[in-house]
């Protein structure tokens, strides 16, 4: 510690614990005061504490007295709770605190505020996509990827659409974004801000850290867990980028930190479990209180139950009468209220835990202006109240037992005041004066909205659910974000006001969409099944909970419930064009095209600039060979969007199956430049090098895909395939034994991995792949005798195992049966590369010259 701050004397040792009021906990303060002056070197020193413990045991009180010890040996600390939703905000909420303290983080915040500039723009636009916000980061990213992990090798399906389906409206938010912002670092800091912005965080912490230590808290962890927990371990191994020696990390919620995740940073962990006060600390605590009357001291231990928070509470009343006798069945609450003297700061204790979020301006709706100041500054200094970030707060035990109290003991008053303060914020919503489209985005409106849904809520729960629950599904139509922190707020409304039926549908709406968010679409499905079936949802808001329970069945894959879904959504609202479009894609993923073309062409009628469903008519047109009109499409999107690399993807694949490899190049090229991350167009351009018999390119691009997608099983096969070509057969065999791996019953995966046997000279393990190849391919033949894809793969199999006669009698089943000249030429490729492998092969010779004859 810094010689300066040390007291001069004993009784400056004394002054400063009488006038802390802390006690307790010596053996945690003691070891964080001395951990602070060991070097970072020191194998005693540690790096991060966990403080855990029930509610109202003094995590936060401990928390903050570490935080006063950092300040008084001149140490830099910032302090977050669960104010923040997301990790971009607790990196921004760290960094004002830091600033504050002449300390900027440059880098960081000059990023920082790109991105809510960027982010509040595109929540707030009114062409955002339905869904958009709750995706907004690296969740677009990393869903766009799921598309097209089933694109061809060689002659396997063209088929872009993921078993997950490209349903799950990626490509409409990838392509939201990239119409909105032109810049591709902008649109990777909005698509991917914790990958683009720790690091610079990171950084710049480590500059401040070159001077002095830095002691982060981290409060209330078991609401920020969630999506904290494993951002903080990923830096602790390095993920992204090296940390200061120099920095502190405190964590402190109700829950140990899960020593199976942690196990690997124990030696950096000290784990502090807090307990209840021991009666020697409470009675401690009292003596220093100025409360030394043993029948006072003997009611607060009674009623506390030693617990800091409450002992901390019915200290703050100042009891001092030993004659006021307690009731047995008394709360600690109530004995508080009795202990107060003044009637006016009795009935605020009540009232002020009402609010969700209190401050002055709040006190003054409650008590008038005239009492406000007064009584929000004694307010503040209770034990039981604590400033967050957003505002000031009651703990959450005091917070409980307070609302309880009120509701129970003045129902008439527990009803004047919810209303009061929804006439409050009803009036601040009206103030901001913003227009219908706005209002739904705009994050003001928002707060105030919920503010507004709370109490009205908890004045009148009967009175008050019919309204909520249909605007509810107004919320959804508009931001999924929203419409989750709306349900949050109806389920801590229901809890506050008794009332059960609310609180049952809080629960429903908010496990609902939590469950969509996390793939566990039944729990989904049986929440909008609920909705739809409440009589009291109008009907201008059913379509909304029919186009989402639709959009649930597709992603179970249940199309025609989904079908059914859209189709009563769209007669309900004949010009909702996203039901329609995604009914389209519906219909895409049944592999009814004609069918999904009606559709696309409808809702791109009714929208002309929805670019997505545009993309969706152009991959329709693909599936069915019809490539210009696919080309058509794709011009027409990018014309509208010339950045979006998701259809240069497209149109790059429609020029290479149309064998127009230099075009297909030029667009695999840009959507790369516009995301160097994209690793299924950087495959897919390598699989172009490889047409073009460009190995070391391709070879190049297979590396890199892979490296950026080590799961990317296509790739590796197309890399196999490659170094087969190249006759690298070891090489070729550990991609191929790699990709079956990851995908074991793929015939064609099977059939590469059979060639390389043959050119190994290992024939006995060349023939069980085959026979596997064959089996899984005469299944799906049994089945669909006019698939000609997998006809003209069972017959190359068959050709493989020396089956010749099957084989021809294949080949010419699919010319006479009329096989399309592009399934023919892609038959006739696949025929070429098996004969650079085994060049003098007769009947496959043969196989190619009867293809080639019926194009001529």
């Amino acid at each position: 510690m810094n010689p300066q701050n040390k007291p001069k004397s004993l009784q400056d040792i004394l002054k400063q614990r009488q006038q802390s009021g802390f006690v307790g906990r010596e053996d945690q303060v003691n070891q964080f005061r001395q951990n602070l002056t060991l070097s970072p070197e020191d194998n005693r020193r540690r790096f991060l504490y966990n403080v855990w413990g029930q509610g109202g045991v003094g995590k936060s009180t401990l928390l903050r007295q570490f935080r006063k010890i950092a300040d008084e040996a001149k140490i830099i600390s910032a302090y977050i709770d669960e104010a923040e939703k997301t990790v971009p905000e607790v990196m921004g909420r760290l960094a004002e605190e830091l600033e504050r303290q002449g300390h900027k983080l440059t880098q960081f915040t000059e990023r920082y505020k790109v991105y809510r500039q960027k982010r509040q723009e595109l929540e707030t636009d009114p062409e955002a996509p339905q869904g958009f916000s709750a995706f907004v980061g690296k969740t677009v990213f990393k869903t766009g990827v799921r598309l097209a992990r089933r694109v061809p090798v060689g002659g396997a399906v063209f088929d872009l659409v993921d078993e997950d389906a490209f349903a799950t409206q990626a490509g409409e938010w990838a392509s939201y974004v990239a119409k909105k912002i032109t810049n591709k670092d902008e649109v990777r800091l909005v698509q991917e801000p914790e990958e683009v912005l720790t690091p610079l965080f990171l950084q710049d912490i480590f500059k401040i850290a070159k001077e002095t230590t830095v002691v982060l808290f981290f409060d209330t962890y078991e609401r920020t867990g969630e999506f904290l927990d494993n951002w903080l371990r990923e830096i602790l191994e390095g993920r992204h980028g090296e940390v200061s020696l120099n920095i502190l990390i405190t964590i402190a919620g109700r829950h140990e930190l899960d020593k199976n995740h942690w196990a690997s940073y124990e030696g950096l962990i000290v784990r502090f479990p807090l307990e209840p006060f021991t009666e020697e600390e409470a009675q401690q605590y009292l003596t220093r209180k100025g409360i030394t009357d043993n029948r006072i001291i003997e009611v607060i231990l009674r009623l506390s139950g030693n617990l800091p928070l409450l002992v901390g509470m019915l200290a703050d009343a100042h009891p001092n009468d030993p004659n006021q006798v307690i009731e047995p069945s008394s709360s600690a609450v109530e004995r508080f209220l009795k202990w107060v003297d003044d009637p006016k700061r009795q009935q605020v204790a009540l009232d002020a835990a009402i609010p969700r979020c209190l401050n002055r301006d709040v006190m003054a709706k409650l008590r008038g202006e005239e009492e406000a100041d007064e009584l929000f500054s004694w307010l503040k200094e209770t034990s039981f109240v604590n400033e967050r970030t957003d505002g000031w707060a009651y703990h959450d035990v005091v917070k409980t037992q307070m609302l309880r109290h009120k509701r129970l003991s003045s129902p008439q008053g527990w009803a004047d005041i919810h209303g009061k303060l929804a006439d409050y914020y009803h009036s601040l919503r009206n103030d901001l004066q913003l227009e219908e489209e706005e209002k739904q985005r705009d994050p003001s409106w928002q707060s105030h909205t919920l503010n507004v849904l709370y109490h009205n809520l908890c004045q009148s729960p009967q009175r008050n659910l019919s309204v909520s629950l249909n605007q509810f599904l107004a919320a959804l139509k508009n931001q999924r974000k929203f419409a989750q922190q709306y349900a949050e707020t109806m389920l801590q409304a229901g809890k506050d006001a008794d009332s059960a039926e609310v609180q049952r549908w809080g629960e429903q709406l908010v496990n609902g969409l939590k469950a969509y968010e996390e793939d566990v679409y039944q729990v989904t499905l049986e929440m909008f099944t609920a909705v739809l079936q409440n009589s009291r949802i109008e009907v201008k808001w059913q379509p909304i909970a029919l186009g989402w329970r639709g959009e649930t069945y597709r992603l179970m894959k249940r199309y025609p419930e989904a079908l059914q879904d859209f189709d009563c959504a769209i007669e309900l609202d004949p010009k909702y064009d996203w039901a329609i479009a995604h009914r389209g894609e519906t219909y895409l993923l049944m592999k009814q095209y004609t069918e999904a073309l009606q559709d696309f062409d409808r809702a791109i009628e009714l929208n002309p600039k929805l670019h997505w469903a545009i993309v969706h008519r152009g991959e329709t047109y693909l599936l069915m060979k019809q490539y210009t009109e696919a080309l058509q499409d794709f011009d027409r999107a990018i014309e509208l969007d010339p950045k979006y690399a998701w259809t240069l993807k497209f149109r790059g694949r429609t020029y290479h199956l149309m064998e127009r490899y230099t075009e297909a190049l030029q667009d695999f090229d840009r959507a790369i430049e516009l995301n160097p991350k994209f690793d299924w167009a950087i495959a897919n351009r390598g699989e172009t090098y490889r047409s073009k018999e460009r190995y070391a390119e391709a070879l190049q691009d297979f590396n890199r895909a892979i490296e950026l997608d080590p799961k990317h099983d296509w790739a590796i096969a197309s890399r196999g395939q490659t170094f087969l070509q190249l006759k690298q057969y070891n090489e070729a065999l550990a991609d191929f034994n790699r990709a079956i791996g990851l995908k074991s019953h793929d015939d064609w995966y099977l059939y590469d991995r059979a060639l390389t046997y043959l050119a190994l000279n290992q024939a006995n393990k060349a023939q069980i792949d085959l026979a596997l190849a064959i089996k899984l391919a005469k299944q799906h033949y049994e089945k669909d005798t006019k698939d000609w894809r997998n006809t003209f793969n069972l017959a190359l199999y068959y050709l493989a195992a020396h089956y010749t006669q099957p084989a021809e009698q294949l080949y010419r089943y699919t010319l006479s049966q009329g096989a399309s000249l592009e399934r023919i030429r892609i038959a006739i490729q696949d025929l070429n590369d098996f004969l650079t492998v085994f060049p003098n092969h007769v009947q496959a010779t043969s196989m190619r010259q009867l293809l080639q004859s019926s194009l001529t």
